[in-house]
């Protein structure tokens, strides 16, 4: 009886880490298949995809969807640059909510654009298009207003995340070399929510191999994960799974996907809303914490020892 109760006072010891140490999960979208788009929900932890269907509105399919981001409330939000549509996306089957999709303005241009999208604690959300290399922020009905001058970006930007309250915002370059304008640039930026231009904090470094596009998000617990799309006109690869050091910029490679062309990435609603909006990096330990599942398990086991611990005194009286 002693064997079994010091057994699960290790279970117990062990469960809360195994728990919190769990990745996180998040959307993307295999922008511009040949099929059209489909969201997919994608376990960071382990790479492994799930398709959860066709991103369709009204039995259209999009097929150039490469903003994704949720907003404070929990809801998944998606941007196309063909449509040029804005939408909430329902999570359960990955159709568009049409009676809420609406069509961008501001934008100045109507292809192009390879949209990295942000939501902030306040709710406000903000988009960059690499073809005017410039920040906007974006309102529910889908105007679209500029942040500093045209250009400020300086770079081929099509991911962006935001973090804390005030917000921090950060953006991942495109990883290829382009014809014309700013050239693509492996490079983690900040920038400024004021002026909208992008100061580099540091290269991705060699963990990440070539890629054209990316999708960047933090977790609920200010982890910066990202994903990038490796899709080529001569070569195809999968998507890799990389977290970023919001200090230095370099990343490290989790895992490669299987399926490819994700440019996407959402896998929180925004976090870091009660603190300094300082880098996540910079914040002292988490103690970890346990989710729903966890609590309920812990207090399972913790009715089981109970149980054998009274058990155990009964038997010896």
């Amino acid at each position: 009886m002693t064997a079994i109760i010091r057994h699960l006072k290790l279970l117990l010891f062990w469960l809360p880490a195994s728990i919190a140490a769990a990745a996180p999960v998040g959307y993307s979208v295999n922008s511009d298949a040949p099929d059209g788009d489909s969201l997919y929900q994608i376990d960071l932890g382990t790479g492994q995809e799930t398709l959860i269907g066709k991103l369709q509105s009204l039995g259209v399919v999009r097929s150039d969807t490469e903003g994704l981001a949720i907003d404070p409330t929990g809801v998944l939000w998606g941007v196309d640059d063909e449509s040029q549509k804005l939408f909430p996306i329902n999570t359960g089957d990955g159709a568009v909510e049409y009676q809420s999709e609406v069509g961008i303005i501001g934008i100045g241009t109507l292809s192009g654009n390879d949209f990295g999208m942000t939501f902030t604690c306040s709710g406000d959300a903000y988009v960059t298009s690499v073809a005017t290399h410039s920040l906007y922020r974006i309102s529910m009905n889908g105007t679209a207003t500029l942040i500093g001058s045209v250009g400020a970006l300086g770079a081929n930007i099509s991911a962006i995340a935001a973090w804390g309250s005030p917000p921090k915002l950060y953006a991942l370059g495109n990883g290829l070399i382009s014809e014309g304008g700013p050239q693509d640039n492996r490079t983690l930026y900040s920038i400024d929510l004021n002026t909208g231009v992008a100061e580099p904090i540091g290269p991705v470094g060699p963990a990440v191999a070539d890629y054209y596009q990316a999708g960047l998000s933090f977790d609920s617990e200010g982890t910066l994960w990202a994903i990038t799309d490796r899709r080529g006109a001569e070569q195809t690869f999968g998507s890799q799974i990389l977290t970023l050091d919001t200090q230095t910029g370099l990343a490290t490679l989790h895992f490669t996907t299987t399926g490819v062309g994700y440019e996407s990435l959402a896998v929180a609603a925004p976090g870091g809303c009660s603190i300094d909006p300082g880098a996540p990096a910079d914040e002292p330990d988490r103690i970890p914490t346990l989710g729903t599942i966890g609590k309920i398990l812990t207090a399972l086991v913790l009715l089981v020892i109970g149980w054998v611990s009274l058990r155990s005194r009964m038997a010896r009286h």
